[in-house]
């Protein structure tokens, strides 16, 4: 069996977004930016909340992809 290195670089690609969107979700208030939705006076949505979702959704799909990618390659 031959490794296929598009399922090695989506799975790292994904894994590092993941972090990256996690890291971004966790930032303090006074460093995520421009508030963009006031939810409550003590909750609101900023824009590092958002690019730290899309990096972390991108993440998940990017494994998800080498995953099939994967599973494709052992039934071959």
């Amino acid at each position: 069996m031959t490794k296929d290195w598009r399922i090695i670089a989506l799975s790292g690609a994904g894994t590092l977004f993941i972090l990256l969107g996690l890291v971004a979700l966790a930032l303090p208030a006074a460093q995520e930016g421009e508030m963009l939705w006031e939810i409550t006076p003590d909750h609101s949505v900023r824009h590092m909340d958002v690019l730290g979702v899309f990096m972390a959704v991108l993440g998940v799909t990017l494994t998800w992809i080498g995953g099939l990618l994967w599973r494709q390659q052992m039934k071959a």
